[in-house]
């Protein structure tokens, strides 16, 4: 009798020591989700343009054949402002950009075309 008491004891203690507390997960911090930061203009001069991500900023060269759109429309390369979000696409060239989607009007304001 006294084993089987023993035994149920240490399967109790077992048992508890195993399941965690319900409420241990309340202590801790929440981590915050990591906000992203679109890319966006931070330069335009001649014929390339700046493209600053949070931690990094590339250069690329905007050619003749360089399609580029401004809030969906066509556009060219003086339409395109500093921090305007931008996406940038490449092509066999990585300093060439062989298409950017620019979006957004840049602090300061600039009148829509219609």
């Amino acid at each position: 009798m006294m084993d089987r008491a023993v035994f149920i004891i240490i399967s109790v203690l077992l048992a508890a020591l195993a399941t965690p507390p319900a409420f241990a997960g309340s202590k801790k911090k929440k981590a915050t989700p990591a906000q992203y930061q679109a890319p966006v203009i931070s330069n335009v001069t001649g014929n390339t343009i700046t493209v600053s991500e949070e931690r990094s900023a590339r250069i690329f060269i905007i050619t003749q054949f360089t399609e580029i759109n401004v809030n969906g429309q066509r556009a060219a390369v003086a339409d395109l402002k500093p921090g305007m979000t931008v996406g940038v696409t490449i092509g066999v060239d990585p300093t060439r950009a062989s298409r950017i989607n620019a979006t957004g009007v840049p602090a300061g304001g600039g009148q829509k075309k219609k």
